[in-house]
């Protein structure tokens, strides 16, 4: 970035000066230095300066100027102003003339600023870490800089294995003198060496099929030029790509903003992942723009990534809460919702099918017209829309503590193909259930019922169907939801009773026409309710016999921690427990257990500090919770209990937020 500044002569007759003074990243300062004006050894103690600086974690810039003569500034000035008036390519035809004035310049310095991190990022980073989400940092600092704020919070440890791609350096002189002959050689030995890979195209598919955690402890570190070799060209982005696939962690450093929505665009085309950016300035726009979510924080830095984001929040600890607890949430919700909308439909429409069979397929209809506008508009739609907006499987606090939960949506373990078909199939076989129960019950004696009323019109075997389909479809809603309570049991109840409400005000009225006085024929007998009762049973027993005997013998990670938080080994925690944020309560005791087999010592973050926990388990389990499994082969009861710790370490945190 660069300004010009107008210096009026020594007298007023004398011409005015132009003073350009230009702030910038040091490989950029120093490649726009006119060497001939410039003291050799001023450069090289800036070098150094700036690396020792970099090395203990300062960001670094250097200062430049060049006096120019207030006829050459009137020229340029020309040409800028008609590049900002330009309709079309407006930022490249600017970059290219800035690029003209911003040459043959003076170094004046280097500076280095500690730029502290917020409050809580650690936490924050190894909780998504924990999550299984892999972590991408696209910074303008430099390497060491990069490396050391990565150590600070939690984006890289000490068991971490650094690989570094650099296009030049004494490092990596051996690799050749060519930038893209070296990048290409790095990247090649890191693959074949480190994951035994060649970065074919059939390893980066398979590659793409693999949304699990990578499982070496490798981190890649790469500079702006080795990424813009790493960019170009297909064979290049293939073997880069699969180089940070199998990483847990990608630094990129000294990335201009284009190179940071080139990187998430890259990522997210090529890997089939959902790409989240997180940034808090203008330099962070086009990557959160370019990424599948974008959040901004609102920060010193201005609201230009507020203003273009998806979700904007204060701090950056209150990403993992957007991630883990509402992100999880809606996940979760969405992956219920969407087969059950199908579900309920199917068994719906089919039941007109099998009806077709005996009718030749004549193009009339077994239900009344109402009740094909209603039967998705007020009879089933309610218990489904609440459980996409309130179903929760464990609560928020329970969300934060145990990020591995959100592992099941990496792995797409809740809404896949599988699973629809699943719905599917169970909605073929309950249309089946809801058509012919009635049918076969009343096919040979429908014309005289105990009333002396008759049933033999199709709109009265119609409200049969429709009832055993409403009462299954409600019901089905409630076996599958994770929040149980009054206000989803109402509406349920309710549902039921629009059906039944209506079906009695609308076959009161004349203009019922052929379904005139049909709830009083139907719902007065007895046989109805027998039929209802037996059809809903036989529609949600086969469901009901699987899940039981899943969640017995085969639970899911998400069974286990919920049977420990209805059990009551989370209540020491208070509502709404953040492990992120420094203010939080200290937690050192879980009251005490007895009646337990073998504990088993384990590690996790429950209060975001590492301590040693005891399991206490009265079955053989693997502890599938904490490495992201699914499923158990033995029935087990879990719970937990934390040693006594009379200090706790206090987590470092430090105040401003980390600039990008």
């Amino acid at each position: 970035m660069s300004c010009i500044i107008k210096i009026p002569g020594s007298t007023p007759k004398d011409e005015p000066k132009a003073l350009l003074i230009c702030k910038g990243a040091d490989s950029v300062i120093y490649s726009r230095l006119d060497r001939t004006q410039n003291d050799a050894t001023l450069l090289e103690k800036t070098a150094l300066h700036l690396e020792e600086y970099a090395t203990e974690g300062l960001r670094t810039l250097c200062l430049a100027q060049r006096e120019l003569t207030w006829s050459e500034y009137e020229r340029w000035v020309k040409t800028y102003d008609v590049a900002a008036a330009s309709v079309t390519n407006r930022e490249e035809e600017l970059d290219k003339v800035t690029d003209v004035i911003e040459r043959e310049l003076i170094l004046l310095g280097g500076t280095a600023i500690e730029d502290r991190l917020q409050d809580g990022v650690p936490d924050s980073i190894a909780l998504l870490a924990e999550a299984g989400i892999k972590l991408w940092v696209l910074t303008g600092d430099k390497v060491e800089t990069a490396i050391n704020i990565g150590f600070s919070c939690n984006v890289l440890n000490n068991d971490m294995e650094l690989l570094v791609v650099k296009a030049s350096g004494e490092d990596v002189e051996e690799f050749g003198s060519d930038p893209i002959q070296v990048v290409n050689n790095l990247v090649t030995k890191y693959l074949r060496e480190k994951f035994g890979m060649s970065g074919s195209e059939e390893e980066l598919k398979e590659a793409k099929r693999e949304h699990g955690l990578p499982q070496g402890n490798f981190a890649v570190i790469i500079d702006g030029d080795a990424l813009k070799v790493a960019l170009n060209g297909e064979e290049m982005r293939r073997k880069f790509l699969l180089l940070c696939k199998n990483c847990k962690a990608v630094l990129c450093c000294r990335v201009s903003p284009a190179q940071k929505a080139a990187v998430v665009k890259l990522v997210k085309k090529t890997l089939d992942v959902m790409t989240l950016a997180i940034g808090d300035g203008s330099n962070d726009v086009a990557m959160i723009q370019s990424a599948d979510v974008g959040v901004g924080i609102a920060g010193e830095e201005g609201r230009q990534a507020v203003m273009c984001s998806d979700y904007a929040i204060g701090q950056f600890r209150y990403v993992t809460r957007l991630v883990l607890v509402h992100g999880k949430w809606c996940y979760k919700r969405l992956a219920e919702m969407i087969p059950q909308f199908f579900y309920k439909n199917v068994i719906f429409t089919l039941s007109l099918f099998w009806y077709g069979i005996y009718n030749n397929f004549d193009g009339s209809y077994l239900f009344e017209y109402t009740y094909l506008t209603f039967y998705n508009l007020a009879f089933t739609s309610v218990p489904v829309i609440l459980l996409a907006v309130l179903d929760q499987d464990v609560s928020d606090t329970v969300s934060m503590l145990v990020p591995q939960l959100y592992r099941v949506g990496i792995l797409r373990k809740e809404w896949n193909q599988t699973k629809f078909l699943w719905y599917m199939l169970d909605g073929v076989y309950q249309s089946v259930i809801c058509f012919f129960f009635p049918y076969l019950a009343y096919h040979k004696n429908m014309v005289v019922t105990e009333n002396g009323l008759g049933l033999d019109h199709r709109y009265f075997v119609g409200v049969f169907v429709t009832a055993i389909a409403v009462t299954s479809c409600n019901f089905y809603v409630f076996m599958e939801q994770y929040r149980w309570d009054w206000f989803c049991g109402l509406f349920i109840c309710l549902s039921l009773a629009v059906f039944y409400g209506w079906t009695g005000i609308w076959t009161s009225s004349s203009s019922s026409n052929e379904f005139y006085k049909g709830a009083a024929r139907v719902f007065a007998q007895p046989a109805y309710w027998a039929v209802l009762f037996v059809g809903v049973l036989f529609c949600l027993l086969p469901r009901f016999t699987i899940d039981c005997i899943r969640k017995i013998f085969y639970p899911k990670d998400i069974e286990i921690v919920r049977e420990m938080w209805l059990r009551g080994d989370f209540d020491l925690y208070p509502q709404g427990y953040d492990p992120t944020d420094p203010s939080r309560p200290r937690i050192n005791e879980i009251r005490p257990l007895t009646d337990f087999k073998e504990p088993i010592s384990l590690d996790t973050h429950f209060d975001g500090v590492s301590h040693s926990q005891e399991t206490i388990v009265t079955e053989e389990i693997p502890m599938s919770i904490l490495n992201g499994e699914q499923g158990s082969r033995k029935g087990y009861r879990v719970s937990t209990t934390l040693e006594r710790r009379d200090q706790l370490s206090p987590v470092t945190t430090t105040n401003n937020l980390p600039r990008r």
